[in-house]
């Protein structure tokens, strides 16, 4: 059943290129057109590309935002007090750690806080970013 419909879909593709492919007059003559219904069937066989073309294009914006909406709620749902407890470590000691492991990722940047210390909230955030970004599994067992 399935070569069957691959053989269908190929003779729809042979048949499409030669359609596409011939010239006028050949058309005109092999399948008693005239010149009319030529240009009818070549606008809408052109506004359906433009729908399938529109059609794609929604399918991947709706799966970009359905894959922005899970790392959304994936970020969110970072419990990092949950892995400071585990560890047993504040959020500071743990990214010193890592740095020195040189477990961060190698684009990992902070920004410059003129000689200020990073506070914990600003380490959390980090971490927590880690965590939902993947630099970070936080079920690993020798983290």
């Amino acid at each position: 059943m399935m070569a069957n419909k691959e053989m269908d879909n190929l003779l729809d593709d042979i048949m499409i290129e030669h359609i596409t492919s011939a010239p006028l007059s050949e058309l005109m003559t092999e399948y008693d057109l005239t010149s009319d219904e030529i240009k009818i069937t070549q606008a809408r066989f052109h506004d359906q590309i433009l729908e399938c073309k529109q059609q794609f294009k929604k399918a991947k914006l709706k799966n970009a935002r359905a894959q922005l909406e899970f790392e959304k709620r994936k970020h969110e749902e970072v419990d990092v007090l949950g892995y400071l407890t585990k560890k047993g470590k504040d959020a500071r000691d743990i990214l010193i750690e890592l740095f020195i492991q040189q477990k961060l990722p190698e684009n990992l940047t902070v920004a410059h806080r003129e000689g200020k210390e990073i506070t914990d909230e600003d380490a959390k955030q980090i971490l927590a970013n880690l965590i939902a970004m993947g630099a970070i599994n936080i079920d690993d067992k020798d983290d």
